[in-house]
């Protein structure tokens, strides 16, 4: 028997993304910017939780929306850009992938995804 899917499926793409967010200038090679690595762990305690609630409140959805554009904004606001395509590519990918999530959860409304169209 396979296990069921999650209904909401935003909590655990949100997951993804803020974790990915971390990893990125260890996993990309440009750990060495210090504004960088401050700007995603902070980055990744101040909206990774608001972006897992992005499904069930409109609210976090528009502010996770808010923060993924900032965060592809970031290598230019902070600094870090000059630290190579991998700095400023991560942060714009990752920030559009917000975007997008929040995006669509904004579109489906509370539940996310068949759970809510079904209803």
């Amino acid at each position: 028997m396979r296990p069921a899917l999650p209904r909401d499926p935003f909590p655990l793409l949100a997951g993804a993304l803020a974790t990915a967010v971390v990893v990125a200038p260890w996993a990309l090679g440009f750990s060495a910017s210090h504004a960088a690595v401050a700007g995603h762990i902070a980055f990744a305690m101040a909206f990774g939780p608001i972006a897992v609630l992005a499904g069930a409140l409109r609210a976090a959805a528009a502010t996770t929306a808010i923060a993924g554009a900032a965060l592809a904004a970031g290598p230019w606001a902070l600094g870090y850009a000059g630290s190579g395509p991998a700095a400023w590519g991560a942060d714009l990918v990752l920030g559009l992938l917000l975007v997008a999530m929040a995006r669509q959860a904004l579109r489906t409304g509370p539940g996310g995804g068949a759970a809510s169209e079904a209803s």
